[in-house]
């Protein structure tokens, strides 16, 4: 690939390469046309001979060529004139239908065609003068993140190999315009074209469904883009650490993350809504905790996803049963070596007397049938199932099964996780920490200020390198609390519908801060609620007015037009 002044240059010389011959033939045609009209002998009306001149040949042949025949002029036509016209228009025309034809035939020329989707490429990265992130992949989690970002007005560019998913990123008709590219990811030149060297790129997700060019891209992004965040999705644990070796930021195992879940779910049923409710889309806080039992489960499959599973399940005490049909020298002892989808091997499994199932085959109609055959044989027993592509939904959401697993909707909800809220990871890796009331006491917390809206979660700084109300008034000597910031910008009587999560410092983190701690510059909080509490808590951190009124209850912004909705991370 070349630059975009050579991609444009080169594409006008391929056009006027192909239309080289019809263009020469197209003005010898009207040349010879014209000088012949210049000889041809004719007759004024008075009887006397005179001969057309160029002026008049050249404007007659113009519109003889196109078949809009106005006539004889200036003088009716000789015989001899009449036969040169009738060979002028077979010839023209002619031309004509050959030049239209090779036009044709150029732009539908592969390599053509391939230099103008550069070149709209090219143009759109141009467009895009404020921060964005290049998605590699636009399989099922793609799409997610591409949906989600760009709802939010985060701006996006694509990359993706596969055509099929490139024309999807025009129909899917996202909120804002977004520049996709038909070309292979691990290929740095495409990385480039797309928009990696831009200095307007924030970040690159890796979600192309091949650890291999996941890693190339990675190591693409860091070397053209030092400055770029990189979040790489990866399937296979041992290209994990060649992830991490060329520099990716963050790494998203799907199976890791389902296998964490879950062990959350046993652990800390509250703690796990929390989680779903802070990473999942359109989830709120008000699902029942549901206790999940630390007896015996069965693991249908053995690959890379039950693999993990079990591993997970093994290291917290709970036994496992494994049904592998194909068997291996990775499976552990006492797997029953038989088809999912025979009775026979749930019995012999055990499922009679089972706690829980997880079924992780990489088919959807044989897992759904698993899944259906275990049930008969244990209506109560709980059945997770593994669901591989996006479009069997609606088989998944009438099966008779508890939860189901899809890949790319877990890495997509993590991906939003960390350009959303980065501090999100902070805050479950010390909430993990705690006991099962504690979470509790949160879930309840989140209930009644958030009720059965949809939770959102966002950060918020207080960044001494930007104008906002927060550092003035802090400058000024102003105290400023976290319970401040909690006010309603149009009713400080009123409590904003959000819950304080956590207070990051340089050398602190305050888990769940109480109203009362005082914030300073460069605090770092993490918060979730409803939408508009983001968009009205940004009124207030930048808002000189409106903080005064928070803090002091003078001035009265109530006639203030409140700000449009905010991204998620919030910079005051």
């Amino acid at each position: 690939m070349i630059g975009a002044d050579g991609r444009a240059q080169r594409g006008v010389f391929i056009l006027l390469r192909r239309l080289r011959l019809p263009l020469v033939l197209l003005i010898v045609v009207y040349a010879v046309a014209i000088v012949g009209f210049t000889l041809v002998p004719g007759q004024a009306p008075d009887g006397s001979p005179w001969r057309m001149g160029f002026f008049h040949a050249t404007y007659f042949v113009s519109f003889l060529g196109t078949t809009i025949g106005l006539g004889e002029i200036p003088y009716p036509f000789s015989d001899a004139q009449r036969l040169w016209a009738l060979l002028c228009i077979y010839s023209t025309v002619l031309s004509w239908l050959y030049a239209i034809g090779a036009v044709f035939s150029t732009l539908q020329d592969p390599m053509f065609r391939r230099i103008l989707h550069e070149n709209r490429m090219a143009s759109g990265v141009r467009r895009i003068t404020e921060p964005f992130y290049l998605i590699c992949g636009y399989d099922d989690s793609g799409t997610l993140v591409a949906r989600e970002l760009a709802e939010g007005g985060v701006r996006l560019a694509v990359v993706d190999n596969d055509l099929t998913r490139v024309d999807a990123v025009e129909v899917d008709n996202l909120r804002l315009p977004v520049p996709s590219l038909h070309a292979d990811a691990s290929d740095p030149r495409a990385l480039a074209l797309a928009g990696l060297t831009s200095p307007f790129c924030a970040g690159v997700v890796a979600l192309t469904g091949d650890d291999g060019v996941n890693v190339n891209v990675a190591l693409a992004a860091r070397l053209m883009n030092p400055s770029a965040e990189i979040i790489c999705a990866a399937r296979w644990h041992h290209k994990q650490p060649e992830m991490a070796a060329v520099g990716a930021d963050h790494i998203i195992n799907p199976f890791d993350t389902f296998a964490e879940r879950l062990i959350l779910a046993v652990q800390a049923p509250s703690l796990h809504i929390i989680y779903e409710a802070l990473t999942t889309q359109s989830a709120n806080a008000m699902a029942a905790p549901r206790v999940l039992p630390l007896g015996r489960w069965i693991v249908c499959g053995h690959g890379p996803f039950g693999r993990t599973v079990r591993r997970h399940l093994e290291r917290i005490g709970i036994e496992v049963t494994v049904i592998e049909e194909h068997g291996g020298d990775d499976v552990p002892e006492g797997t029953i070596a038989e088809s999912p989808t025979r009775g026979d091997s749930w019995r012999a499994a055990g499922i009679e007397t089972a706690d829980g199932v997880v079924i992780c085959g990489v088919k959807d109609t044989e897992n759904l049938t698993a899944c259906l055959t275990a049930r008969k044989l244990n209506a109560e027993v709980f059945i997770a199932v593994r669901q591989n592509e996006r479009r069997n939904t609606p088989m998944f959401k009438t099966a008779p099964l508890d939860i189901s697993v899809l890949s790319g909707y877990i890495v997509a909800a993590e991906v939003l996780r960390i350009i959303r809220a980065p501090q999100l990871s902070y805050f479950m890796r010390l909430a993990r920490q705690q006991k099962e009331d504690w979470a509790h006491d949160l879930l309840s917390a989140m209930r009644e200020h958030i009720g059965e809206e949809t939770v959102e979660s966002w950060s918020l700084t207080i960044d001494p390198d930007e104008a906002g109300a927060v550092v003035a008034a802090l400058r000024a000597g102003r105290t400023v609390t976290v319970g401040d910031l909690m006010r309603a910008p149009d009713n400080r009587g009123l409590r904003l519908r959000a819950v304080p999560l956590l207070l990051q410092r340089t050398q602190e983190k305050v888990l769940l801060p109480a109203d009362e701690e005082v914030l300073a510059e460069g605090d770092r909080l993490l918060l979730c609620g409803r939408a508009i509490a983001a968009s009205r808590l940004r009124w207030t951190a930048r808002d000189d007015t409106v903080l005064a009124y928070v803090l002091d209850g003078v001035d009265s912004p109530r006639r203030v037009p409140w700000p449009p909705l905010p991204g998620r991370s919030l910079r005051v």
